[in-house]
């Protein structure tokens, strides 16, 4: 039985939530890049702000249920490879198990030089796994070779990275042969089963060599997470019932300079406004010029000051929105099916991840899309689509979905 203490409770956040919740959610999507992650997120800020509220007496709202957000975020979703935890074993192999950390500036030049040192078939696997986030059947489809050579590929551009890097790792006893090739690398992302993870970890408690090992392979991927800006490409587009498309870009930078920086600049193509930027978990303000470098015509420059300045060698992750976005063509046709297309055009000078997630209308259902999409997310009221592809240098990624609303 609901007392009136807690209708009183609710129609209280109710009012909060009504002021604050597209704050809280546009923070949870640049956490998570994920936006159906986010609303689900979303949701459970609310149920624990409610619970909270008999004891909530502060008078900064937006910053109470931010902070309940962001602790549900972290409980949530931590890459296992940074976050990977060993329970029980003394002090040392505490410190053996301890995060890599994030890699200083010359380690990063030295694994941009690796990088571009490897083979075509061997970088491609790699970032297909990496950024990709490609199961190894998934990689051999897409490259045409069979799954042991996939494996094989990915393994060997670890190891010639983990060279780069100066990491040196001891011979593994005959016992540790079942732990080879990507097992480990299976681990620190997350992708062994429960019991096989349960398994690794008891070894793990027994094997000083494995937690070494794990830290090499954990300071790799960790050096590979700091270069995703420059290698990994992301989009959400949510489209409204009457066609209007949101645009979430999501991307993140390394600062290379010797200095720290705390200002951020970057340019985007004319025909949509920047309404709302966040970076380091915060929104910021931020400015918008005409771009004046004549490489980058037809532009526009938005630029922000951090909250924190980002200091040589580090990662500074942000997010833009552009609402109203009028570059994708939604079109409604004859028989009541919509259609949506979208093309992304890129200036890097390499081979590149991109991952685009499609948020349809709330009710719709799709009913084509060209290219398949690679994973198709339903909840009881959103459909999700996404892709996650390899484009090469200056190759645009262009897909095409049909779609129809909720029939009533």
């Amino acid at each position: 039985m609901i007392t009136q203490t807690g209708r009183d409770n609710r129609k209280r956040l109710e009012r909060i939530w009504a002021s604050d919740r597209e704050h809280v959610r546009r923070m949870l999507i640049g956490l998570t890049r994920d936006i159906d992650l986010a609303d689900d997120l979303l949701q459970e800020t609310y149920l624990k702000a409610l619970n909270g509220m008999p004891s909530y007496r502060g008078d900064n709202d937006r910053a109470w249920l931010s902070t309940i957000a962001r602790n549900l975020f972290f409980s949530h979703t931590r890459r296992h490879y940074v976050h990977a935890e060993i329970t029980g074993g003394d002090e040392a192999h505490a410190v053996s198990c301890s995060s890599a950390g994030t890699p200083d500036h010359l380690e990063l030049i030295r694994i941009r030089q690796a990088l571009s040192g490897l083979g075509p078939d061997l970088k491609t696997a790699l970032l297909m796994k990496h950024y990709c986030g490609f199961t190894y059947n998934e990689i051999a489809d897409n490259t045409r070779c069979a799954v042991g050579t996939a494996k094989w590929r990915v393994s060997m551009a670890i190891g010639k990275l983990k060279v780069a890097l100066g990491v040196t790792e001891e011979m593994m006893e005959m016992t540790c042969a079942d732990l080879g090739g990507t097992r480990m690398l299976d681990y620190l992302y997350g992708s062994l089963t429960p019991d096989e993870a349960e398994a690794m970890d008891r070894h793990l408690r027994a094997c000083r060599q494995c937690r070494e090992r794990l830290d090499g392979t954990r300071k790799v991927l960790s050096a590979l997470d700091a270069l995703e800006g420059e290698l990994k490409h992301m989009q959400i587009i949510e489209v409204g019932e009457d066609g209007v498309l949101t645009l979430y870009t999501l991307t993140s930078y390394l600062n290379t300079s010797d200095q720290p920086q705390d200002t951020m600049s970057f340019c985007y193509t004319k025909g949509g406004a920047v309404e709302y930027l966040a970076a380091q978990g915060e929104e910021l303000a931020f400015s918008i010029d005409e771009n004046q470098n004549s490489n980058y015509p037809n532009t526009d420059l938005c630029t922000a000051k951090l909250p924190r300045p980002v200091p040589p060698g580090e990662v500074c992750e942000f997010m833009a929105i552009y609402p109203s976005w009028k570059s994708g063509a939604v079109k409604e046709g004859p028989d009541g099916t919509w259609t949506f297309g979208w093309k992304q055009l890129t200036s890097v000078e390499d081979d590149y991840a991109f991952a685009l997630a499609l948020r349809l209308p709330s009710g719709a259902h799709s009913v084509g899309t060209d290219p398949p999409a690679t994973e198709t997310k339903v909840s009881q009221s959103t459909t999700t689509l996404l892709w996650r592809c390899m484009r090469a240098a200056n190759q645009a990624f262009e897909c095409e979905v049909s779609y129809r609303l909720n029939d009533d």
